[in-house]
């Protein structure tokens, strides 16, 4: 099984695992689709380049603020939230949650999978 696929696979059990996750896509930080979990209308090229601009636009944000380094750029919308982490030096992570998941519970999966998504990219 290709890396793309086990990151897929991942990225389904993240859904399945935890009440509220919609999607998941995994990018490089130039906006180019590594894996990917989304509805099948979803625009993958697309959502991974912007998913990948609103990561560096956070890094900017936090560079310039003073902020340190940034660990999640988070955008909330009424039909729910998009969460964006790093995945490591060559991925971002990018999940979509409906407006009632439970974000602390979130935010742990997402730190372990983007672990788990770094380790198997660095091991290529």
């Amino acid at each position: 099984m290709s890396i793309s696929e086990q990151i897929a696979d991942k990225l389904r059990a993240l859904e399945a695992r935890v009440p509220g996750v919609e999607a998941g896509l995994v990018a490089t930080p130039d906006g180019l689709t590594i894996a990917s979990a989304l509805p099948p209308d979803a625009d993958e090229e697309r959502i991974a380049a912007m998913c990948a601009a609103a990561f560096s636009t956070a890094e900017r944000i936090c560079k310039e603020l003073d902020k340190g380094p940034v660990r999640m750029s988070f955008v909330r919308g009424d039909g729910g939230y998009v969460l964006v982490t790093s995945s490591g030096p060559s991925a971002i992570l990018m999940v979509m949650a409906a407006p009632d998941a439970k974000l602390g519970l979130l935010f742990l999966e997402m730190r372990r999978l983007a672990k788990e998504i770094e380790q198997l990219i660095g091991s290529v």
